[in-house]
C-alpha cells in the first residue's frame, strides 16, 4: 500500500495520513520483523521537495500522544519526532479505529510508521519506515476515548482549519531535549469515520509548505 493523498482545501493543501494493516503490504520492510500482520501502519505523505527531511539513517526519536481542544471537540494528536523533524497526525479523540491502533501498538511496545516520499517528476517515489517505541501504561487522554462522538463533518472541518492555520508548526516544541526543530509536518488522519467527509476524486499530490516560526504556547 503506497497511497499518497492530500486534501485540496483552497488556499492551501493539507496532508492526509492513513492507517493500513501490515498484512496489506505486498512486501514487508525489515522494520516489520516480529510484528503481527494485523499491526496498523501509520502512514504519512511526503512531497518530493521535502524528501531531504526523511533521509533518516540514524538518530534520536520520540513517539507520543497529546490532546488539543477545539470548538468542535477534542482532537488527539499523534506525534513522531526523528532528530529535528516532527510530524503530527490529527484524529478525533473518540475514534475507535485510532484507539484500536494505539492498543495494538501499546501491546507490541512498538509502532510502525511509513513515510511515503513522492518522487520528482518522472522518478519513482520511495518509502521510509520507522519502528519507534510506544509509551506504556495509561495515557492521560485515555479518559476521553469513550466520550460522546462529535459530528464527523464538524470535527473534520475543525481539524482541517487547525492544520491550515499553521499554528501547530508555529508553536511546536521539540520532544527531544537539546534538539531544536527544523521542520514540522501536520496531517489529518483519514479513518473510515471520515471518508464521507473527503472527496477522493479531488485529492492532489503536493502538501502545503508552511515555514514554521517556532515558539511556545500550545497546550497538549
Amino acid at each position: 500500500m503506497n497511497d499518497f493523498a492530500v486534501s485540496d482545501m483552497n488556499p492551501s493543501f493539507i496532508g492526509i495520513g492513513r492507517l493500513e494493516l501490515l498484512q496489506s503490504f505486498e512486501s514487508r520492510p525489515n522494520q516489520a520483523i516480529g510484528l503481527p500482520g494485523d499491526m496498523p501502519v501509520l502512514m504519512c505523505p511526503v512531497a518530493a521537495s521535502d524528501a531531504d527531511c526523511f533521509a533518516m539513517k540514524e538518530g534520536r526519536g520520540n513517539f507520543g500522544f497529546g490532546t488539543i481542544q477545539l470548538r468542535q471537540g477534542l482532537v488527539q494528536s499523534i506525534r513522531v519526532q526523528v532528530n529535528d523533524v516532527q510530524i503530527y497526525w490529527l484524529a478525533d479523540m473518540t475514534d475507535p479505529e485510532v484507539w484500536a491502533a494505539i492498543d495494538k501498538w501499546r501491546k507490541a511496545k512498538e509502532a510502525l510508521v511509513q513515510f511515503n516520499v513522492r518522487g520528482q517528476p518522472g522518478e519513482p517515489g520511495h518509502s521510509v519506515f520507522l519502528k519507534p517505541g510506544v509509551p506504556q501504561g495509561t495515557y492521560r487522554n485515555e479518559q476521553f476515548r469513550n466520550g460522546p462522538a462529535p459530528s464527523a463533518q464538524h470535527i473534520w472541518d475543525g481539524m482541517a482549519t487547525l492544520a491550515q492555520t499553521g499554528i501547530l508548526e508555529q508553536q511546536a516544541e521539540s520532544d527531544i531535549e537539546g534538539v531544536p526543530l527544523r521542520r514540522v509536518f501536520v496531517n489529518l488522519l483519514l479513518t473510515e469515520r471520515f471518508k464521507p467527509c473527503v472527496d477522493v476524486n479531488e485529492m492532489v499530490e503536493k502538501p502545503v509548505h508552511v515555514q514554521p516560526v517556532f515558539g511556545q504556547g500550545i497546550v497538549y
